[in-house]
């Protein structure tokens, strides 16, 4: 079944793409979520480098904020189309970002997994 999930990207250390996501109600409740937390994130000092909502069938791991440096391992393919599409990419998977094509395509790392 899918459901709604709001994608948010933001520059990480180092200059690496995270990616965060988290559950949303339905594509209106994601959106306004999106506007929210991007606002936040802004003012408290991270830039936000995109964000959508994706429908996905996919489980993901919690988000957990303030997650160490070290536990972005997971990588994933982020298209930033409407709706968003979310691909976990394998470690040794090619990803070409394109961050200025329309839809930006970006390579990103998080702290959260797929479920299986």
């Amino acid at each position: 079944m899918l459901k709604t999930v709001l994608v948010i990207l933001t520059l990480g250390e180092g200059g690496a793409t995270h990616l965060s996501l988290s559950a949303a109600e339905d594509a209106r409740d994601c959106a306004a979520r999106g506007e929210r937390l991007a606002g936040v994130l802004t003012q408290a000092g991270y830039q936000v480098l995109g964000q959508g909502c994706a429908q996905t069938g996919l489980e993901v791991t919690p988000y957990v904020p303030g997650a160490d440096a070290q536990a972005f391992v997971n990588r994933w393919r982020v298209t930033l189309s409407d709706p968003a599409m979310i691909e976990p990419l394998a470690p040794d998977a090619a990803c070409m970002p394109a961050p200025d094509a329309d839809p930006a395509v970006f390579c990103a790392v998080s702290a959260q997994q797929v479920v299986d």
